[in-house]
Parts: C-alpha cells; structure tokens; sequence
C-alpha cells in the first residue's frame, strides 16, 4: 500500500528493496518443522525492524474447512495442535526481535464471504476440542519461559468478524475474559477486526477486547498516526455510557494496562529515548503525588529511626 506510513518512498535509498517472500501456510505447515517455523518467525520480526512494524497481524489460525473456503492459504491446517504448535514457535521466533504476534481470526472463521454475517451454532466440546484447539496451545504454551526467565506466551489476538450463535465474538464475555483470560492466562493484546468494533464499542470493552489499534505506527510518523481515518469513531457515541459505568471504566483501565504491557516490551520501544520528550510537563496533581510520596518517606525513615532510638534508650535504662 503506497499510502500506508511505512511505505518506502522512491526518494528513500531502500526504495528498491524487496521483502522476502516465503511459500504459503499449508506449505510450511507439510514440513513439520518446529524450528524452521522459528526461524520464519525470526526472519519476520528482523523485516519488522526495517519497515519499522511491530505489531504482525498473523499467523491465521482458522481451521481449514474447503479450498474454496477463501484465504485458506493463509490458514496452516484442518488440525488445531499443528496449527497451535506452529503459531507458538513462529510467535516466539518472532518476540525474539520485538514484533508482537496477533494470530486470526478469534474464532469460528468459517468463511470469507459473507464473513461479517456468519453466524455458526456448536456445541462448547466441539468448540473447544476443533476451533480452539490452535488458540489454546498458542497462548498457554510456556515452553520458552524456563530459557528466558519471563512469560512468553501469545501477546497479540485479533477477533474475527464471525458470532458464535447470536453474540459478536469481540463481544463475548465468554469467549474473550472467561476463556481468554481466565481460562488460558491471556493477558496481551487483543483487537478486533480493522472496524468491527466501532458501532459496539460499549459491549466490546465489555467483554474484555482492548479495542485499541495501534496499526498506521511507524518511527516517521510518529506515534499518534492513525491510518484508518474512514473509520466511523464509535466510542465518541459511547463516552455518555461509560463515563458514568464503574465497570466499564474497569475494563478499560485493564485494557489499557494489557497494551501498554504488551507494547513496553517490544520493538515499539526502540522509538523513545531520553530525548523523546523535549517538554515535561508538571501538573498539579503530579506535584502533589511527588510531595505526598516524598512526605511519606521522610516520615517514614523518622518513625524508624525514633523507634530505634527508643530501644536503644530502654536498654540503657
């Protein structure tokens, strides 16, 4: 896309540069190679430092259902524990360069076409034992804690456009906090669908989905780009609605705490430095929450040092 803000300008020097181009997920999935998919991830997370993208909308995790399904390519297989397999270590290899990995379409994806109306009925067993298989086994895997010494399961989900019987899966609260991140520990990033959740953003914050995109980013642009300007802003809709909802500015404030989480933590960082912010602004609350912590400790290391000066005066007497 010429008009995405990490495209290469003609006038750039790397104007001429390729990206590499690699078979499709069937393909890679025939090999049965855990760590050539590594490896993929790797390469994938080393071009997202070229181009300046952290967040990678991928690897599909649907399951195969026809070839004439649409997209199949981008889906590995009709089996959830290879594809689960394949999208944790392509995740990691991924993570290994900061690019955070945002496997799709969660869930029931059983079609392109029409894909905004699908709307299919199961029951929880089948759900959880075909569909979910692949989610599952992505985000609870924690096969590379132990040699990093910190939680690397899946960071990154985005919903799909499909119901599961009548509810938008973005606003499940059952597919997205009960499963998600009661169940499987997700505590990442999950968005939906480019703008699927802008006419139900109440229900969707909700449910636990963090409806916040940060695509358009890019070190040229700055951080407050945002590409899908077409996009119809439905939280301003919301504000009246939540403003007043104790629980619903829970949600929010345990979304906000998911993405910054998420995104301290990968290359989106290399973007800040002590020069970053040429200004700092101090408030009045600031002010007051530096005085009252600074108040605290004085008095704090006084009652400390009165207490032993109280012992030390008892056993003299």
């Amino acid at each position: 896309d010429p008009d995405a803000p990490w495209a290469i300008k003609e006038d750039d020097n790397n104007y001429t540069w390729n990206g590499g181009v690699f078979a499709n997920a069937p393909t890679t999935a025939a090999s049965w190679n855990a760590e050539l998919w590594y490896e993929l991830g790797e390469f994938i997370g080393t071009e997202g430092l070229f181009t300046g993208i952290t967040f990678l909308w991928g690897p599909g995790l649907n399951t195969h259902r026809h070839s004439y399904n649409g997209r199949t390519g981008e889906y590995y297989s009709e089996d959830g524990v290879l594809c689960g397999v394949i999208a944790m270590e392509y995740a990691y290899g991924a993570l290994k360069k900061g690019m955070i990995a945002s496997p799709k379409h969660y869930a029931f994806n059983d079609q392109e076409t029409n894909r905004a109306g699908v709307a299919p009925f199961m029951t929880e067993q089948r759900a959880r034992e075909t569909e979910l298989r692949a989610y599952q086994i992505a985000v609870e895997s924690a096969k590379y804690d132990a040699l990093t010494g910190e939680d690397c399961g899946m960071r990154g989900l985005m919903t799909s456009f499909s119901k599961i019987g009548g509810v938008e899966v973005c606003a499940s609260y059952g597919m997205m906090t009960a499963i998600l991140q009661k169940e499987w520990g997700f505590h990442g990033y999950a968005v939906t669908d480019i703008y699927d959740d802008t006419d139900l953003f109440v229900p969707v914050a909700a449910a636990g989905t963090v409806c916040f995109d940060l695509r358009g980013q890019n070190p040229s642009t700055g951080i407050g780009q945002f590409f899908f300007n077409n996009q119809a802003q439905g939280y301003k809709h919301a504000v009246e609605t939540y403003q007043k909802d104790a629980v619903l500015q829970g949600r929010l404030k345990a979304a906000e705490k998911n993405m910054l989480w998420v995104a301290a933590q990968s290359s989106l960082m290399n973007r800040f430095n002590e020069n970053s912010y040429a200004e700092w602004q101090m408030t009045s609350w600031r002010a007051a929450y530096i005085f009252g912590a600074v108040a605290f400790g004085v008095l704090t290391a006084a009652s400390a040092a009165m207490y032993v000066i109280s012992l030390v005066k008892k056993e003299e007497n």
